[in-house]
């Protein structure tokens, strides 16, 4: 074994030093010779270097700002994209200027257009005095992020219940921006969180997402079971399949009534004793706790759990009422 590692390591290096003879080499890019020997695959992506910079800003010029698959056939280990990026968000002399700093007032024209557009960045930047696209986006999601993290130093006095008004103002948001960008959707909501407002969303808001304990109709378990076996356990993927239906849901249908590794066999007393451990080292976290009863389902467990309880609680009543009338008779 420890040869044949030697012999992947000797490999690699030989490969690293046919690569570099390649780039050494001085043969023009474009010969034959060199397009024979030239690799297959592209090289990890580098940092951009002096030269590379003044090369770009001499072929922009000459060939304009928009002929970017051009100008990237004069870097072999560049593509478009990436020349537009470097140049867009570096080398524009007019937005150099103003790249690093952002003003208040820079904040607020953002967070107002971004109110109006949406998350439109190169739009956005044609309005913001040469903020190039890309460092419009990387502020937005900075002052979605310092807003999301401000809410949660007061999470504790968040109001247990949505109002109608949050309601509203969350389906008018999200008709208006999309369900994706929940960090600057909770900027809008006053001491609500990004995750809350994911949850409110998807299980309280949304027309179109079966609310509550919706049955199960047997065309859906069976289009449920099919999809849990052509794509494994993608609860968000499959609920694509499922209109009405989100990610959680079809897991709890799945695992709680579906899969055929569920055990519905009647409870025996060793199962009790180890749920009772179980229960003992992690209180109800029930997914913990169903790893030591291979079989049973998070469910299962959880209401067979409460229902002993409550026979323990009506035995003991029953007991201390007889207890009592015994007493009362003898005297």
């Amino acid at each position: 074994m420890a040869s044949t590692k030697r012999q992947r390591i000797d490999l690699l290096i030989e490969r690293g030093n046919l690569l570099a003879n390649q780039e050494t080499s001085s043969e023009p890019p474009d010969s034959p010779q060199s397009c024979a020997t030239a690799p297959l695959y592209s090289p990890r992506r580098s940092s951009w270097t002096s030269q590379e910079d003044d090369k770009l800003r001499k072929l922009v010029h000459q060939l304009g700002p928009s002929k970017w698959s051009e100008i990237a056939k004069q870097f072999p280990l560049r593509d478009r994209k990436r020349c537009r990026e470097r140049y867009v968000n570096h080398l524009v002399p007019s937005l150099l200027p103003v790249l690093s700093a952002w003003s208040f007032e820079d904040d607020e024209r953002l967070l107002q257009l971004q109110r109006t557009i949406g998350c439109k960045w190169a739009k956005i930047a044609e309005k913001m005095d040469g903020k190039s696209a890309a460092s419009v986006k990387n502020r937005s999601l900075l002052l979605a992020r310092r807003e999301s993290d401000k809410q949660y130093t007061i999470r504790k006095a968040l109001p247990q219940r949505w109002l109608k008004t949050e309601n509203d103002k969350l389906r008018n948001l999200v008709a208006t921006h999309g369900a994706k960008n929940w960090l600057f959707i909770a900027s809008q909501l006053p001491r609500r969180t990004d995750v809350q407002c994911i949850q409110q969303w998807y299980r309280i808001v949304d027309d179109k997402v079966v609310k509550g304990k919706g049955m199960w109709t047997p065309s859906e378990d069976r289009l449920l079971i099919e999809k849990v076996m052509e794509h494994g356990r993608k609860w968000t993927k499959i609920a694509a399949f499922l209109p009405g239906r989100i990610g959680k849901q079809c897991r709890e249908r799945f695992l709680n009534h579906l899969d055929p590794s569920v055990s519905t066999a009647p409870w025996t007393i060793a199962d009790d004793e180890t749920l009772s451990k179980a229960i003992h080292l992690f209180s109800t976290q029930w997914v913990l706790i169903a790893k030591w009863l291979p079989g049973r389902s998070e469910n299962a467990i959880k209401n067979h759990w409460y229902s002993s309880q409550r026979r323990c609680m009506r035995t003991e009543t029953s007991g201390r009422a007889k207890a009592e009338v015994r007493y009362i008779c003898k005297n």
